[in-house]
């Protein structure tokens, strides 16, 4: 017999618990997803250039940099995948989903309405 005292129900939390709780996780997602895309266009930038002047040590470091860019933006995915989702029900929330105010699966408010 599992735990009871563990799981989290839906009146254990309040609306405005639920609201930050999403902010804070899709902020650290974003953060990292950002992160990842500065990476990469850094190293696509210093690829043009050394394109453009023939030289081949640029190339070589902005293959480095790419790969650290993609390394990132891998673990963004994956950590997106793994904390983005609903405190209450813990279903994960797509950024693609229909209505995005709502929890797909247990319909608790998970934004707040502007």
């Amino acid at each position: 017999m599992p735990d009871e005292s563990k799981q989290i129900t839906r009146i254990d939390l309040q609306p405005e618990e639920i609201i930050r709780s999403v902010k804070t996780r899709f902020r650290a997602c974003n953060y990292l997803f950002n992160t990842g895309a500065i990476w990469l266009g850094v190293g696509a930038i210093l690829n043009l250039l050394s394109a453009i002047s023939n030289d081949r040590s640029y190339f070589e470091f902005a293959f480095v940099i790419m790969m650290i860019g993609t390394a990132i933006f891998t673990a963004a995915f994956a950590l997106t995948l793994a904390i983005y989702r609903c405190p209450v029900c813990d279903t994960y929330l797509s950024r693609f989903r229909k209505d995005k105010l709502r929890c797909p699966s247990c319909n608790a408010q998970v934004k707040e309405s502007k």
